[in-house]
């Protein structure tokens, strides 16, 4: 009961707190209906959902604040409370614990290796090992600070923090305290913070600063964003998280690229229901795709059933594999394919576009297709070696065309392997087959004993066929079997 009174309490200050401070509001009531971004972020679509789970419903606790994820889990602060629950990647339950030194929790940021609490004494940020639960150091900070983001281009690459405290400041410090910068006037209401130097906004220089508004009208958490090169709200882009997701007020806000590979998410919670929630939206991608590859390289014209290569290559801005996808223009392609040649033969007559694009095989970030290279297939010969016949001295087939337009010059082979003591191998040329006809071909003159395999093949150049029966030499007389066995 205690608990709950407490947590009215602080609500009312808050509301009191911000509605002093109303003069600085940003933005307005349209602001509260999620918005298209203006974002450029590679093909992928800003806001869409990663995860979204229920905290509060799983531990019992309300005003579930400060969230962090470290790669593996996610820990949960309470607000004015030392307990700190640990959540699984998919967003089950798991524990809780309170760090020794560590007094009443609002806000975390991560670093890569620490988390960093701030706390309800105000003063203090806490650099804290969370699989050890125990605290490194300290920061004194120059002001009372309820929210922190972690800035790792700050103090020249060494790193520092965003603090601030709703609308009454909005301050860079470095690792020892030092202020470095600060952002005025502060959005009203601002809490959760998260700095971002992955996301590409049209018009806009960055890095940027995200921050998390809503906690003077009870039930809104906004999403919105501030180009730390201008320090003005960039126009456009917000996300209203409690319309989409469930009532509630803002909390903690932070970004993580440990999350899913190739993608920066941006994450926080909903507080101030019974069912507080922690949710992550994919923001921008933090590995580039391949560079669209030009037209694919492969021949202009061809027949009907004949294999042709294509060949495309392109570059990956940061060195990973790459693997291509052709589409042949006729509805089939090649899938994702390792290699930078596919091939490929039409069925059917006509001119068609071959286009190729290009994903990174690591992170799977996909190009645009390319430019179409056209190909005019025409229907043509095509060569079928029928039944295999035996025979006195000799064993012979038909070679048959059965395209469509004329075949010349069609070589052929005919070999015994064993069977026959002479004549082994035959060959010729037959000099045409007309289209849906066919031409009778003989070996030489076979004498012998024994089981042989004998294989036909006939030749042009835009194809070729093969045929293989098995058989037995009966000294003049060659017996094939019909089915090849």
């Amino acid at each position: 009961m205690e608990k709950k009174v407490l947590c009215i309490l602080v609500s009312m200050l808050m509301c009191a707190t911000i509605v002093a401070g109303a003069g600085n509001e940003i933005y307005d009531e349209n602001a509260t209906q999620s918005t298209p971004s203006v974002i450029n972020v590679l093909n992928r679509d800003m806001w869409d959902l990663q995860f979204n789970f229920d905290m509060g419903g799983q531990t019992g606790s309300l005003y579930l604040v400060g969230v962090v994820f470290d790669g593996d889990y996610f820990y949960a602060a309470e607000f004015n409370s030392a307990t700190i629950f640990r959540f699984d990647k998919d967003g089950n339950y798991m524990d809780s614990f309170t760090m020794p030194g560590v007094p009443n929790l609002l806000d975390f940021a991560w670093d890569g290796t620490y988390a960093y609490a701030t706390s309800t004494t105000g003063t203090i940020l806490y650099q804290l090992d969370m699989a050890g639960h125990s605290v490194v150091s300290q920061i004194s900070l120059p002001q009372v600070t309820y929210n922190v983001a972690y800035d790792a281009d700050a103090d020249g690459g060494a790193g520092g923090f965003w603090i601030g405290q709703w609308q009454n400041h909005l301050t860079l410090v470095s690792r020892t305290g030092a202020v470095l910068d600060t952002i005025s006037p502060v959005p009203e209401s601002c809490f959760g913070l998260a700095w971002d130097p992955w996301t590409t906004i049209t018009g806009y220089n960055g890095p940027f600063l995200w921050i998390f508004t809503g906690t003077s009208t009870g039930m809104d958490g906004i999403i919105k964003v501030i180009d730390l090169d201008t320090k003005a709200i960039v126009t456009g882009v917000s996300h209203n998280v409690a319309t989409e997701l469930g009532a509630g007020i803002a909390g903690a806000l932070e970004l993580t690229t440990d999350y899913e590979a190739g993608t920066a998410t941006l994450y926080g919670s909903i507080q101030a229901t019974a069912d507080d929630y922690a949710f992550g939206y994919e923001i921008s991608i933090t590995n580039s795709p391949p560079l669209t590859p030009d037209a694919p390289d492969g021949p202009d014209d061809g027949i009907t059933d004949v294999e042709y290569e294509f060949e495309a290559s392109t570059e990956d801005p940061e060195g990973d594999p790459i693997e291509y996808w052709f589409d042949w223009g006729d509805g089939e392609n090649s899938g994702w394919v390792a290699s930078e040649k596919a091939q490929h033969a039409w069925t059917s007559a006509g001119t068609f576009d071959v286009t190729v694009k290009a994903r990174d095989a690591i992170h799977l970030g996909e190009s645009d297709f390319s430019p179409a290279h056209q190909i005019t297939i025409v229907a043509g010969p095509l060569l079928e070696i029928q039944t295999i016949r035996g025979g006195l001295f000799k064993v012979k087939t038909i070679v048959k065309n059965v395209g469509a337009t004329e075949a010349t010059n069609v070589d052929y082979t005919i070999t015994l392997d064993g069977g026959s003591w002479i004549n082994l191998e035959s060959t010729g040329t037959i000099p045409s087959i007309p289209a849906g006809e066919g031409k009778e071909i003989k070996s030489k003159l076979l004498i012998g004993f024994g089981e042989f395999y004998v294989t036909v093949t006939a030749t042009i150049p835009e194809m070729s066929d093969t045929r293989t029966q098995h058989g037995k030499m009966l000294f003049i007389y060659a017996k094939v079997n019909p089915g090849g066995g």
